[in-house]
């Protein structure tokens, strides 16, 4: 650690050498060059030691031309006057001698000299400044291609609430865990860190970090006695802590600081965003950092070229992988801060960078809005079917006067690739708009929407919100049809809450059927029980076959046969669902021996 830091020190300390040593050559006063050098490095060692800058061209580059100018400032104020103070005093002893002889004396010229080489550090800052604002802009489009994206018109569908996990809000379990604090020995010496989303041994999890109170506190203890852990799905769980001392942590402090601890291992690296706590199957805690490499002056990163540092918080040891071959057990390998600036990137520069300035035309520009959890609200994780974890943004025009949304990302937060949705046959809601009507339902409670997501329910966009109450404690699901937001569900529980809203669907009817063929099966069966529902715009029939719980429901409209349905008659048809669907749509069903 120490040998890093002294190479560390000697790397970003080069210009304030460069500078020290032309004031010698100059000056030749050896005494004040070392002492001022020893002096200048012990305290840039210090600097470094706490801001841990990363080792690329851009910042060595503006760190060496500040230092440089610092220390050539420092030697031409402190050497001139000590040239001048000398040349009075031999002025004063002079006329004080017995032959009283007036010398005249001529001024020293290293001020003079070395007053060019604080000009000329000053000069090279504003070259360095004016080149890194220029390549920010002319290496915009180099870094949009480096994005691995594509664009679909839709996404798998939510078929039931176990296949595709909905989350409750990290308040609610964050709320949990505060309650449960008492359980830490002497839990007034730590607080509630950060809270992340990841599978452990198969199942979707809140964990949360223990940070120390301050620096007393770690060097008192030094380990943080473990975390917390919560189902992120079940909505009557709760914490469990669990004890495993962790030696390093964000909130330790000299060697022991997590980030201090990666940025040793590899500090050519540039990083971004906040530790991620992690856990193995076994339990064991790691910490989990995004890394890249800054490329030129201009400091932008490539996309496709992530790097993940993975520190075992309970022996220090540090490894770095390509983010896409991180261990298995590390759901994030890249953290929500690197997925925001994919997402600002993707919505911002796909037309160039003069395109989104208030003097270019805005063609294509997309804004992601702010209603998620990660990344000041920028970013909500997700589970997909596959158990991969993915971060979803919805965009919007930045137009304040319209509700509705360009479309939404999905970012595999693994491999990094953005998949960007958007339905271009029919507009629907944003995210703003889908908190503003959950907020309505219960107006007398006060209970506040958080975290918006939008999900594919037999092929119509749909909102799934939760409801909390003041301080924080989940109260209901909200399904918001993004469409039609007449369409508006709220349940206990995930499943209680779609079952309802497939019905409601059902029953209202839906023009937007995008479900992909190639997921629908084969059913057929005997009609148990049939009902029929009408208006003035719709009969919608409603049937169970024997020796299954799922209510079907066929609109008239696209199937006239169905009006006949009784029980008794064998059918067949197709239809996406699984064995716990206790409500599903369907398009079409034939009646066996019907019109015979």
């Amino acid at each position: 650690m120490l040998l890093n830091l002294l190479n560390v020190t000697v790397v970003f300390g080069g210009g304030l050498l460069l500078a020290n040593l032309i004031a010698l050559f100059y000056s030749r006063k050896w005494k004040w060059f070392i002492g001022s050098t020893v002096i200048e490095l012990v305290v840039i060692m210090a600097f470094l030691y706490v801001s841990l800058p990363a080792k690329n061209l851009s910042t060595l580059l503006a760190v060496n031309l500040f230092l440089g100018f610092m220390a050539s400032v420092i030697n031409l104020m402190s050497l001139s006057v000590g040239d001048s103070l000398a040349s009075m005093l031999e002025s004063l002893m002079d006329r004080a001698n017995s032959n009283h002889k007036n010398r005249k004396h001529t001024p020293s010229g290293f001020a003079k000299k070395y007053i060019l080489i604080t000009v000329l550090f000053v000069l090279l800052g504003i070259v360095l400044v004016a080149t890194q604002s220029v390549t920010r802009v002319t290496s915009i489009n180099n870094v949009y291609d480096t994005l691995p994206s594509k664009t679909e018109n839709k996404s798998e569908l939510l078929t039931s609430a176990r296949d595709m996990p909905i989350a409750i809000a990290p308040d609610t379990a964050k709320r949990k865990m505060q309650q449960k604090f008492s359980v830490i020995p002497n839990s007034n010496m730590y607080s509630l860190g950060g809270i992340t989303a990841q599978v452990y041994q198969g199942k979707y999890v809140y964990v949360a970090t223990v940070e120390f109170n301050g620096f007393w506190r770690w060097l008192k203890n030094r380990d943080v006695p473990g975390y917390f852990i919560i189902s992120a799905t079940d909505v009557d769980a709760q914490p469990e802590f669990i004890q495993k001392p962790l030696k390093y942590s964000p909130s330790a402090y000299l060697n022991y600081d997590a980030a201090r601890r990666i940025y040793a291992a590899f500090p050519t690296y540039a990083s971004t965003g906040a530790l991620n706590l992690e856990l193995d199957d076994q339990g064991t805690p790691y910490y989990v950092q995004t890394l890249y490499k800054e490329y030129g002056v201009s400091g932008r990163m490539h996309f496709n070229e992530f790097k993940t540092a993975i520190l075992n918080a309970t022996t220090g040891q540090v490894k770095l992988y390509d983010a896409n071959k991180a261990p298995k057990f590390v759901d994030a390998p890249i953290t929500s801060a690197a997925a925001n600036d994919m997402n600002e990137y993707f919505g911002r520069y796909g037309k160039g960078w003069w395109n989104q300035t208030s003097f270019g035309a805005k063609r294509g520009v997309k804004i992601p809005t702010d209603n998620g959890i990660y990344e000041g609200g920028k970013l909500t994780p997700l589970l997909d079917t596959k158990g991969q974890l993915m971060y979803f943004t919805d965009f919007t025009s930045g137009n304040s006067e319209q509700d509705s949304a360009l479309g939404y990302s999905l970012i595999n937060a693994r491999t990094g690739k953005l998949t960007y949705y958007r339905d271009a046959n029919s507009g629907i809601m944003d995210s703003d708009g889908a908190i503003s009507i959950a907020d309505k339902i219960y107006p007398e409670k006060k209970w506040e929407a958080k975290m918006p997501i939008l999900y594919n329910i037999d092929g119509v966009p749909t909102w799934i919100i939760s409801l909390l109450d003041s301080k924080g404690i989940f109260k209901k699901y909200v399904y918001i049809n993004a469409i039609d937001n007449d369409i508006v569900i709220d349940g206990d529980s995930a499943q209680e809450a779609l079952d309802g809203y497939r019905n409601e669907l059902a029953t209202k009817g839906s023009n937007n059927h995008s479900t992909d063929p190639t997921q629908m099966k084969d059913i057929t069966g005997k009609v148990y029980r049939t009902a029929t529902v009408s208006d003035t715009k719709q009969t919608i029939v409603s049937f169970v076959l024997a020796g299954r719980p799922t209510v079907f429901n066929v609109n008239t409209a696209n199937a006239p046969d169905a009006l006949f349905l009784q029980a008794g008659d064998e059918v067949s048809f197709k239809a996406d669902v699984l064995d716990d669907t206790k409500v599903a749509t369907i398009d079409t069903i034939e009646i066996k021996n019907f019109n015979k």
